[in-house]
């Protein structure tokens, strides 16, 4: 092997590490699922006692009002009023804003 050869398998080396460390942080969310549902935990148990939880693990793509998001699905049960309420939510995976709210 020559001295060429080495360094251009070397630089390919190079060049596909950087492209495939790109290629995975750009796919990956900037909030975990359990990031997402301390932060929404937290912001609904201002105005009631949260009782219950749960979120999925995995993102999934949301498309609404022509934007797609990475958002993570799950919900919360909390008493409000003496009243037990069960609410489902969607969040992006990336800012932690809260996309869809909804009582079930």
């Amino acid at each position: 092997m020559n001295k060429k050869s080495f360094l251009a398998g070397i630089m390919c080396g190079i060049a596909f590490g950087f492209l495939s460390s790109k290629a995975m942080t750009e796919n990956r969310s900037k909030f975990t699922s359990e990031e997402i549902l301390h932060l929404i935990k937290n912001t609904a148990g201002a105005n009631g006692k949260v009782t219950g939880s749960w979120i999925m693990t995995k993102p999934e793509t949301l498309n609404q009002n022509s934007f797609t998001y990475q958002a993570y699905r799950g919900g919360i049960t909390k008493i409000e009023d003496n009243d037990e309420k069960h609410f489902e939510f969607l969040a992006d995976a990336n800012t932690g804003e809260i996309l869809e709210w909804s009582i079930v």
